[in-house]
């Protein structure tokens, strides 16, 4: 008598992919994705004035579906150099749009320029760190 196994075929059209963007199409600055990568840059739909020790909350127009892992939400470098930080930098569940809040620990106004880039979205399927940055390949 002969045993015959069957192995669960994988479809090669739809490769297994722990996370799905839902980048809006109906802003004016639409996020773009970094090729070979699952890093999105952000970019400001309008101009942002946070006044000093104040929050600013704000659609970023990029929504997430994830598998496994999570999104890591890094501001630009020029913001951070402001005194500016998230007030919560991961994304852990799918988000039709993700939110995040900027915080302004400076004693001056801060001010971001319409279309400027704000901040780097990633997604990874790693362990959490407080130190996991977002390095994107040259």
């Amino acid at each position: 008598m002969h045993k015959f196994g069957t192995k669960p075929v994988r479809s090669k059209n739809f490769p297994i992919n722990p996370v799905e963007w839902l980048p809006k199409n109906e802003v004016a600055h639409k996020p773009v994705k970094h090729p070979g990568c699952q890093v999105y840059e952000i970019f400001t739909q309008r101009t942002i004035t946070i006044n000093p020790r104040e929050t600013e909350t704000l659609k970023l127009g990029l929504g997430v579906r994830m598998i496994r892992g999570w999104c890591k939400v890094q501001l630009k470098q020029e913001i951070q150099a402001s005194a500016c930080r998230l007030q919560d930098d991961v994304v852990s569940k799918n988000a039709e749009d993700i939110v995040i809040t900027i915080l302004n620990d400076s004693d001056s106004e801060v001010v971001i320029n319409e279309g400027d880039s704000l901040c780097l979205v990633a997604h990874t399927s790693r362990s959490r760190s407080v130190d996991f940055k977002i390095i994107l390949p040259n």
